[in-house]
C-alpha cells in the first residue's frame, strides 16, 4: 500500500505526482512512524487512505477532533519530506501580492477550510459508521 499511500498524501498536499525521492523517503519513515501506533490507529489510517475520501478535508477533521492522528502525521511527513527538494522551492514560498489581493485570498482560504471541515466531519461520521 505504500506507493498508493504516497502517492494519495503527495497529490493531497501538491496536486502533482510524487518524485522518486520523496516516495522512497516517505516509505523508509512511515515504518518508524508507524511503529510505537496501536494497531486500531494504524488500521483505521489504512482505511481513510483506501477508501478514496477527500483526505484533505479529513485530515482537517481529524486533526479538529483528535481522530486519526496517523492522518495528521502522515501528512506533516510529507510536507517536510517535499519541502527538502528544491524544485519544490515554488511550493513553500509565499507569492507577493497587494492588499487587495491578499484579503480577497484570505476570504477564498476561510471559505474552503470551511467547506473541508464541514465535509471532513461528515466523512468521519461516514467512517464510523460505515
Amino acid at each position: 500500500m505504500s506507493d498508493h499511500e504516497a502517492q494519495r498524501i503527495y497529490y493531497t498536499l501538491f496536486r502533482r505526482e510524487i518524485p522518486p525521492a520523496v516516495a522512497e523517503r516517505f516509505a523508509q519513515a512511515s515504518v518508524l512512524l508507524e511503529a510505537n501506533v496501536p494497531p486500531a490507529d494504524v488500521a483505521a489510517y489504512r482505511r481513510a487512505i483506501a477508501s478514496g475520501a477527500d483526505l484533505e478535508a479529513l485530515e482537517l477533521a481529524a486533526r479538529y477532533t483528535r481522530k486519526l492522528p496517523l492522518l495528521t502525521r502522515k501528512l506533516g511527513l510529507m510536507a517536510y519530506l517535499a519541502e527538502t527538494l528544491p524544485e519544490n522551492q515554488a511550493l513553500f514560498i509565499n507569492e507577493r501580492a497587494n492588499f487587495v489581493g491578499g484579503l480577497v485570498r484570505l476570504g477564498v482560504a476561510v471559505l474552503h477550510t470551511v467547506w473541508k471541515m464541514v465535509k471532513g466531519l461528515w466523512l468521519l461520521r461516514q467512517m464510523r459508521h460505515g
